[in-house]
């Protein structure tokens, strides 16, 4: 008997939850029942649950395996809640769902989104599930199938049938029809019959029948499964098979599940379509209107008109909500009389699987068509009133269509009968103990578990079905992890099995176990009331808890009426079973809900009670000897051995173990069953056992004697701790160590049962306690492990007589094992008489040893190993002889290097071949580094596995990892990153696989740019007032980038507009106060007119820096027009003089733009309903700074989420500003779309784009050229024809009719040039379809100037009304149309490099052409020229003056005596810097963004030249208006070529630029400061983190946004739109690489080296890397400060020269650790003390000093005299100094993985010298380590001559973990250490106390000494 622990009494937590859910509260009133009173009966009567409670529920273990959950179904609602197993208080609700009717029933799913279902013609329908998993809870309801996926989307499917029951199997569910009882009563021909199974894949899939293929797997032709007595008993996923029992002949088949087949359905549809065509029952259904009405009778769909609706509780906080049903399809039945009902599937969140969406048209297909039925709905649940039916007869023969049939997907395979007596009420899969699987049914008639042992075939495909048994039972249920079943026998108590053999008997602990009997003839004496000894108390336990029954189970006539159970144990009397205070009967009614270890038991009381049944073991050297000995063992003996270790460990009494004495009970036993008398083995009383038995026997108590004798300390050094712990307690405690007694005792030689169980496995049982022996020793974790194994199998080896295995355990433990091992048991006969297995070998398999040989170049023999349990081993041993073989890695011959134990019942050896899976390794060759590194990520191994290896055998892994960490190759997996220590790479390959899932939707997005964003803070209202919009920059980026200076500092002065401006000037003597105050608003007035121009440029700085809070509208700083006079800080404002008025309304604009672009455009919570929560409420300038939000959140793409409705509401309110931001945004976010909602939307402000009859309506101008430019945007690069026929009519719009058109016309025809140019971009070469347009010759028209061409078309009648304000005549005004045509000319023939168009854009060589051109123009010309010949720009002052004219260059800068007659020098220095301010913007496009050096110092020697100008009287010649406007298009191009690079010469050159203010600068308007700042925020485009692209829409946008005409104030138009401005966004792009530490996540300063590849894949990654906004993952050297934040000094210069140094040191001083490690400071401080060594005896130096604490100890690793020869503190300070060096040694130099490798070398060195208890297993250590310094340098020689590379070897490669030098010192210790042995010898004595317990004679201590060590090197 087992006993388990404390029944716990079981409350569903649903049940609890529910008491405080709402209920039903606010759901809409039940739908009316359509179907007849019977049908209701019937579904209600198959619903009754045994118990008659109105509650369910179903557990299953949670997937992460630390938890249960719990679905709980109570009416219409259902609780799933998840917790802790045992803790009811750790439960929690996951979600709570409210249904609009009583749910049926629930259960857990899981789908698939089958990406390739339906399968195209030909190709087979694949046999697993495809696609990603949807994990789902199903809800069924009367006539819906709810389905809710753990991701949050929810479904609801109709079913067109009552459902008896939902299954969930492999491919998704399988629904069982509910045959009503009239169907059965007179059931229809077979043919004719509907099918009663149906299956689902996805909730948007068809309801689709089944297939089954009777015969002998399915060998008979395929049929729907429609036969009426087949009803479910059972189904599972793994593997895929179901259980139908057929009540005809009382039988249970069992079907493998499996996807049904192309040709299948075919022969089906076939079959179906033949017997339509010969029995026609399709007409004989139509016509007779009473199999409509059968049909409608259980035909349960939706109502398409009303809601349905799922209201959650508030713990789930999920709203309620209505779906808008969705279009039926119509689908014909797979019969011919059988009528399918529109079925709605609707998703309230939709998953947008592509794949769902073509699922819903699967096709059946044969002999090339689509079958055909003439079958329609039923209409029984149309949204409208129902008809009679006779009507919907009519309506269903007029509405016939071709719908298509359903085609099954799941296919049933007959794989066995079993004949039985009744039907199963119950079934389910197990195992036993030793992998034997059984499938059983529990008939509860028959009182009786029937168990069929069954298997797979040997291709897996398939099950094979075996021998039959039967177990007397009431109820069973399996117990997975145990791999048995608990079974309910006939006296109500529980019992174990594995398979069909039974373990134990169940002892419970919790529970009454009175006899009723007993109480039921005391029940007359009315004891309860009285029982109130200790003794009584177990009879209240049950009333102390709660009840898990319903309140209303109380009432009796709930019992008898509702409760089966209480005619059960209705013979009891009824002064017993009224008594509430008595406890019930504890017999044992069911079992439900098994989980992993744990069960509920529903007893006769109506209570459940939760038990859980104790592990099989909980150590892990006998979950590994069990494993082992199962695999040798046969069958039989195997299951028994673990029948009666469960049922030993298990019994009542025994309590927890520890590892030590679980392994004693364990070795007890086993001994117990190969026949040993346990009593008498020496091994039998360890500490362990004496301490776990104290509570079973009852010692006697002796008197303690006062005093203490010598008998007491004999019997401490000769117990069993001192031999095990004496030792080692002596080293840690610095103490002498003490001998063990050996008393002189008789051998006690027991007797061995030679007829026991396994003494005929004797050998074997050996052999595989052995292996797992070696396997622990090749871990450190499991060394105490060792020794506890070695003691048993010392004796099993003394038995056999062993002696090469004695002396195997020897030499591991010579302190625990003797030298010829225990007395031995077994006679000598017994023994021989023994039959060893094949695989045993008479030498002992050493693991250790094994390595050792590999390691020396070696191949030796196939090492034996046990599948399953040597994992370690195999691993291992693997690993070391690819190494030592260079074999390759895709088919490694196993037999070659391992040898499979076969066992008595062999199982097949799946390959000989160990064939890996290495997809990412793509070099052909790769080295025997990568080798390694790649094959222990495929065994599974990880960095944690290779750490818990012992250091000798860990050494070969982690210097492999070591030689790839620093460069490895690009397509390795993420598992093999993280073996090497590259968390970076792991991070960079995410993001790579991140990016890739996406590419195919992001790549269109021109808005796929993400950054690293500061979340705006909240704060305060006093603080608002004084923010300046820059606080969302990344504060810690630009420190890191300018650190030297402070240039952020300077830019953030320079662009705050939030704070008053300081008014210094001087008052002069002669002025009065007033003329003063007047003086101080003039010079206010000037300062604010450079204030106004900033937020253009601070709204570059800030690009794309923040991301909002959601909760709170976008703070946008206040541009502050008002000053402060010092001293006193006076405010001053705009009040004593005049100024223009509305003169900040675009500034304001402006302010807004920049608030907006903050935003990122990875921020994905803007929405629609944010952005009208920012509708301003209050202020003047506030709809003006909403106008320019609105155009923000355009250009960073989040306009898109704004909804049509609030569209409108902006444009109907008619705000000019809101129009242009408005229009604009949308057109930005919507550009290159063709989208046709928003070319309504801009059509309707363009009369252009309106038919001739639409009503005028009163457009602002500037809302047309928004308007204009956007129809360029949303067609940009299209080349749409109509839209370039009506741009190109609109460059030439006359002024008129009347008074429209006639001003700032300018903006408008440059809008519509620039437009077109939008639109055919870069196809002037190609531009076939536009001939007939002749689009260059009108342009040119437009340019050159001519007679006006007569209108046409609507043109014609528009303009016969001329404008009342301006006449122009007959010829083309081309001071209108020339800017528009000359850069839309360039913008078409963009790199066209066709030089009959270029030759229209060369300047005029004579004086008289070039009288008749603006200048002006001369500079748009040139830059259309340079547009034209891109290919030839160059970055040269020749190039730059090779477009002025020689008539030009002869003249200009001549005055004087040098002056010419008739020659105006005005004009020509006004054509000459109009020509080189084009060609410097040209220049300045073509290297916007690169910072190019050429580039550079030609653009800033012109600029110079331009600002030296300003200051001469040179100016005068062409005028100060024309330097002023060619030096801002200059500064404008040479920032774009800087942009992002915050360049400190273009930063100075602005800052004096900027501060030209004041009366005697009256030609630095508003234009230029606009411009100025513009520059100023190019150079920090973004807070330095963007750039600018060359793309041709970058350039195009660039273009419009530096179009080279400013603005004169504040308000100008004319020339140019001043919200155009902004288009720079379009050009931006992220350039900044930020290497991100991926330990800190903090960003870093690395050096970066990128070298681009043949096939120029850098480049991609790189432009990922830039565009992710992650940042460059970088991993920073163990041992190494971040970059910039060393410390300096002395010391710190030395430790870099010592690092860098490839020389040994022999001494290090510990101070210097400090200095080297940086980061590891602490790590250092604890492994050496925190201190530096002790000095040497020679040293006086005062301990003052900081250094002279770390004295140097010459020949540190070298220093190993023994302790008798030294004193105690220069033995420790060699030690500390050994730890110092070897410390240094790997840490400078980024090797800190074999640090523990060279501690454990060290303390095995001292470890030996004292033979401590592991001194065999640390001097293995020590001699891997010395064997492994030689194995390595061998293999980097190999590695270097394999794969010479010419970059490595450039670079260096790394060198090995271990040098063999250091193997030398090592061996050198060890031989010290031997010759300290044989010196020793003079004096046996001193060595004789330290080996006494190997009982080695004196004689043979130099014998001794040389079998320990002979092997050290």
């Amino acid at each position: 008997m087992i006993s388990c622990g404390d029944a716990q009494e079981y409350v569903p937590f649903g049940r609890e939850y529910l008491g405080y859910h709402p209920g039903d509260v606010g759901l809409p009133p039940p739908r009316p029942n359509p179907a007849p009173p019977h049908i209701d009966l019937l579904r209600q009567l198959d619903t009754v649950s045994i118990n008659g409670s109105k509650d369910w529920w179903e557990i299953r273990h949670s997937t992460d395996g630390l938890t249960e959950e719990e679905l709980y179904v109570c009416g219409p609602t259902v609780v799933w809640s998840r917790g802790q197993a045992g803790n009811a208080g750790s439960r929690q609700v996951i979600k709570c769902m409210t249904c609009d009717s009583s749910v049926q029933y629930v259960m857990f799913a899981t789908f698939y989104t089958y990406p390739d279902q339906p399968p195209l013609l030909g190709e087979p329908v694949p046999e697993e599930p495809t696609g990603e998993l949807l994990p789902s809870i199903c809800v069924v309801e009367s006539d819906s199938l709810n389905v809710f996926t753990e991701d949050g989307d929810d479904y609801s499917v109709a079913l067109p049938f009552p459902v008896r029951k939902v299954w969930p199997v492999k491919y998704g569910i399988l629904l069982e029809r509910q045959v009503p009882s009239a169907e059965i009563a007179s059931p229809k021909p077979e043919g004719e019959r509907l099918p009663t199974f149906y299956s689902l894949l996805h909730p948007l899939d068809e309801i689709n029948p089944l297939l089954y293929r009777a015969g002998y797997s399915g060998t008979a032709r395929p049929a729907y499964m429609s036969d009426l007595s087949q009803q479910a008993v059972f189904m599972s996923t793994d593997p895929s098979i179901c259980i139908l029992y057929n009540s005809n002949n009382n039988s249970h088949t069992i079907w493998k599940i499996r996807r049904a087949k192309l040709e299948e359905n075919n022969l089906v549809l076939q079959s179906s379509v033949q017997a339509s065509l010969s029995n026609t029952p399709v007409s004989s259904v139509l016509s007779n209107p009473g199999s409509f009405a059968q049909l409608h009778s259980y035909s349960h769909s939706h109502s398409l008109s009303q809601s349905h609706s799922h209201v959650t509780s508030p713990a789930a906080q999920i709203s309620s909500h209505s779906p808008t049903p969705t279009s039926s399809r119509t689908r014909s039945s797979i019969f011919p009389n059988m009528l399918t009902t529109p079925k709605t599937q609707h998703s309230q969140t939709p998953r947008n699987h592509m794949a769902t969406l073509s699922r819903t048209q699967s096709p059946s297909l044969f002999g090339g068509q689509h079958l055909r039925l003439a079958m329609s709905p039923s209409p029984a649940r149309s949204p409208g009133p129902r008809t009679p039916r006779t009507s919907q007869h009519t309506f269903l023969n007029e509405t016939l269509v071709e719908p298509e049939p359903l085609v099954p997907d799941i296919c049933l395979d007959h794989l066995w009968t079993d004949h039985s007596l009744a039907r199963a009420t119950k079934a389910f899969l197990t195992e036993d103990s030793v992998g034997q699987r059984y499938l059983c049914l529990m008939l509860s008639q028959a009182g009786m578990l029937r168990c069929i042992k069954y298997d797979y075939t040997n291709d897996q495909s398939s099950l094979v079905f075996g021998s039959v048994c039967s177990i007397p039972a009431k109820d069973a249920l399996p117990i997975k992890a145990l791999k048995m079943m608990i079974v309910v026998d006939g006296s109500s108590s529980l019992s174990l099995y594995t398979g069909s053999v039974h373990v134990s008997r169940i002892n419970l602990c919790g529970l009454p176990t009175f006899n009723s009997s007993l109480f039921k003839d005391f029940s007359s004496l009315n004891i309860s009331s009285r029982l109130q000894s200790p003794a009584t108390t177990p009879l209240r336990r049950s009333s102390l808890l709660t009840s898990s029954r319903p309140t209303s189970a109380a009432d009796a006539k709930f019992e008898i009426g509702l409760s089966p159970v209480v005619t059960e144990r209705s013979h009891m009397d009824g002064s017993f079973s009224d008594d509430p205070n008595l406890p019930v009967s504890s017999a044992i009614v069911s079992l439900r809900d098994p989980t992993d270890t744990r069960v509920t038991l529903e007893h006769a009381n109506g209570n459940f009670y939760r038990i859980t049944l104790p592990d099989v073991t909980s150590s892990p050297v006998v979950k590994q000897s069990l494993a082992a000995l199962k695999h040798v063992l046969p069958r039989d003996a195997a299951l028994q051995l673990v029948n009666k270790w469960y049922a030993t460990r298990n019994a009542p009494g025994s309590g927890d173990f520890s590892p030590q004495g679980e392994w004693t009970m364990f070795s007890m036993m086993l001994l117990s069953m190969i026949g040993y008398d346990t009593d008498k083995l020496a091994l039998t009383c360890p500490v362990e056992a004496s301490d776990s038995c104290s509570t079973l026997v009852a010692t006697k108590k002796f008197r303690a004697a006062e005093s203490g004798s010598d008998n007491d300390w004999e019997y401490m050094l000769s117990s069993s701790f001192h031999m095990a712990a004496g030792n080692s307690l002596s080293e840690v405690l610095g103490l002498q160590k003490v001998g063990v007694m050996q008393k002189p005792k008789e051998v006690n030689r027991g007797t061995v049962h030679t007829n026991a169980p396994l003494f005929s496995h004797f050998p074997s049982i050996l052999f595989a306690l052995h292996l797992v022996y070696e396997d622990f020793k090749l871990n450190t974790l499991h060394w105490e492990f060792c020794s506890l194994l070695v003691t048993c199998l010392d004796q099993l080896a003394s038995d056999l007589r062993l002696n090469q295995y004695l002396h195997h355990y020897w030499r591991d433990f010579p302190t625990v094992c003797p030298l010829h091992g225990p007395p031995s048991q077994v006679p000598l006969q017994e023994s021989q008489k023994l039959t060893y297995p094949g695989y045993f070998t008479e030498n002992p398999p050493n693991v250790l040893a094994h390595l050792y040989t590999i390691m020396g170049s070696i191949e030796p023999e196939p090492f034996p190993f046990i599948p399953q349990v040597c994992t370690t081993t195999k691993n291992l041993i693997l690993l070391y002889s690819v190494a030592a073989a260079d074999c390759g890695l895709q088919n490694i011959p196993l037999e070659r290097f391992l040898r499979h134990i076969n066992p008595n019942n062999p199982k097949p050896f799946v390959s000989a071949n160990l064939t890996l899976n290495f997809q990412f390794c793509c070099e052909a060759i790769p080295k025997i580094h990568e080798k390694i590194v790649l094959l222990t990520d495929q065994l599974g191994l990880t960095v944690r596995d290779i750490q818990l290896l012992s250091p000798g055998v860990s050494l070969v892994l982690m210097n492999a990892q070591h030689m790839c960490r620093t460069c490895p190759p690009q397509d390795w997996p993420a598992s093999a990153y993280h073996l090497i220590h590259r968390p970076d790479l792991v991070a960079h390959r995410e993001e790579a696989a991140k990016n890739e899932s996406v590419s195919g939707k992001k790549s269109r997005d021109p808005f796929n740019i993400k950054v690293r964003m500061q979340e705006e803070k909240k704060v305060s209202q006093a603080s608002k007032e004084e923010e300046d919009g820059m606080e969302t920059l990344d504060m810690d980026m630009l420190a890191l980038r300018w650190r030297e200076d402070q240039r952020i500092t300077e830019v953030q002065r320079m662009f705050c507009s939030s704070r008053a401006v300081t008014i210094n000037i001087v008052q002069r003597p002669e002025v009065s106060d007033h003329d003063f105050l007047e003086e101080q608003e003039r010079h206010l007035y000037a300062l604010c007119i450079r204030t106004m121009s900033l937020p253009i440029g601070r709204g570059m700085f800030t690009l794309f820096t923040s991301a909002p809070v959601i909760t709170e509208t976008l703070p946008i700083p206040k541009l502050n027009l008002s000053g402060r006079a010092p001293p006193r800080g006076t405010t001053i404002d705009l009040s004593n003089i005049e100024v223009p008025p509305n003169m900040d309304m675009w500034p304001h604009f402006h302010n807004g733009v920049a608030a907006g672009l903050k935003i990122a455009p990875n921020c994905g919570e803007i929405d629609s309903t944010w952005i009208v929560y920012n509708k301003p409420k209050g202020s003047l300038d506030s709809p003006t700074e909403h106008a320019g939000f609105l155009m923000a959140l355009g250009l960073n793409g989040h306009l898109r989420n704004l909804a049509t409705v609030n569209m409108h509401d902006y444009l109907a309110r008619g705000h000019e500003m809101t129009c242009v931001g408005l229009l604009l945004g949308i057109s930005v976010a919507k550009r290159g779309t063709m989208d046709i909602q928003t070319t309504k939307l801009l059509s309707v402000h363009l009369e252009c784009l309106l038919p001739p009859t639409s009503t005028e309506l009163d457009v602002p101008h500037t809302v047309q050229v928004a308007a204009i430019i956007g129809v360029g945007l949303v067609y940009q690069d299209t080349a749409h024809r109509h839209m370039a026929e009506v741009l190109l009519q609109e460059i030439g719009r006359p002024p008129g009719p009347e008074m429209e058109n006639s001003n700032d016309r300018e903006s408008y025809s440059l809008a519509a040039g620039l437009a077109l140019g939008l639109v055919l971009f870069g196809r002037g070469g190609e531009a076939a379809g536009f001939t007939d347009l002749n689009i260059a010759g009108e342009l040119y028209h437009y340019i050159e100037g001519g007679h006006k061409k007569p209108l046409f078309g609507i043109h014609k009648d528009k303009y016969k009304s001329p404008s009342y304000q301006i006449k122009e005549g007959d010829c083309v005004n081309i001071d209108v149309t020339a800017p528009g045509a000359t850069l839309a000319l360039g913008m078409i023939y963009f790199q066209s490099n066709n030089k009959a168009i270029a030759e229209w854009m060369v300047s005029p060589s004579t004086p008289y052409l070039l009288d008749q051109v603006r200048p002006d123009f001369l500079l748009l010309r040139t830059v259309a020229l340079g547009l034209i010949m891109w290919d030839a720009v160059m970055p040269t002052s020749h190039w730059i003056e090779s477009h002025v004219p020689m008539t030009v260059l002869t003249h200009v800068h001549r005055g004087g005596n040098h002056s010419t007659p008739g020659i105006d020098y005005e004009s020509m220095h006004q054509a000459y810097y109009n020509i080189l301010a084009g060609a410097c913007m040209v220049i300045g496009l073509k290297f916007a963004g690169s910072g190019n050096s050429e580039a550079f110092q030609i653009l800033w020697k012109y600029t110079r030249m331009f600002t030296n100008f300003t200051k001469r009287s040179v100016a005068e010649l062409a005028g100060k208006s024309t330097i002023e406007t060619c030096l801002n298009v200059i500064l404008l191009s040479l920032s774009m070529v800087m942009a992002g690079t915050g360049d400190l010469d273009v930063l100075r050159i602005i800052r004096y630029l900027r501060s030209r203010v004041g009366p005697s600068n009256s030609t630095v308007g508003y234009g230029s400061h606009l411009t100025i700042h513009m520059a100023l925020g190019f150079l920090f485009l973004g807070g330095g983190r963007f750039s600018l692209g060359t793309s041709n829409m970058a350039i195009a946008a660039l273009l419009i946004a530096c179009f080279p005409k400013f603005p004169t104030h504040s308000n100008d138009n004319r020339y140019h739109l001043q919200a155009l401005r902004h288009l720079y966004v379009l050009a931006a792009e992220p350039r900044l690489l930020m290497p991100v530490d991926v330990d800190t996540g903090r960003l870093c300063q690395v050096n970066v080296t990128v070298r681009f590849s043949a096939h120029n894949r850098t480049w991609s990654v790189l432009e990922t890397i830039l565009c992710s906004g992650e940042g460059l993952a970088v991993k920073l050297k163990d041992g190494r400060y971040p970059y910039g934040d060393a410390p300096s000094g002395f010391q710190v210069q030395l430790a870099h020269l010592l690092t860098q140094d490839k020389s040994a040191r022999w001494t290090i001083k510990g101070s210097l650790l400090e200095e080297v490690s940086g980061c590891s400071a602490r790590l250092v401080r604890t492994l050496v003390g925190g201190s530096s060594p002790v000095p040497s005896s020679s040293s006086t130096t005062s301990s003052s000093s900081p250094t002279s604490s770390s004295s140097k100890v010459s020949s540190t690793l070298s220093t190993a005299a023994p302790a008798s020869s030294t004193r105690p503190d220069e033995g420790e300070a060699a030690f500390t100094q050994a730890l110092v060096t070897i410390i240094y040694e790997y840490l400078s130099v980024g090797k800190p993985q074999a640090i523990t490798n060279w501690l454990a070398a060290l303390q095995g060195v001292r470890r030996v010298s004292v033979l401590s208890q592991r001194a065999g297993l640390l001097l293995w250590q020590v001699k891997l380590i010395a064997r492994a310094a030689h194995f390595l340098h061998c293999l980097s020689r190999i590695s270097t001559e394999t794969s010479p590379s010419i970059e490595e070897n450039n670079s260096g490669e790394p060198s090995p973990l271990v040098s063999a030098e250091q193997a030398l010192s090592l061996n050198k210790r060890l031989e010290l250490l031997t010759d300290t042995w044989l010196e020793g010898c003079s004096d046996p004595l001193s060595l004789l106390g330290i080996l006494h317990k190997a009982k080695v004679p004196a004689v043979a201590i130099s014998a001794l000494a040389k079998i320990l060590f002979q092997s050290c090197t």
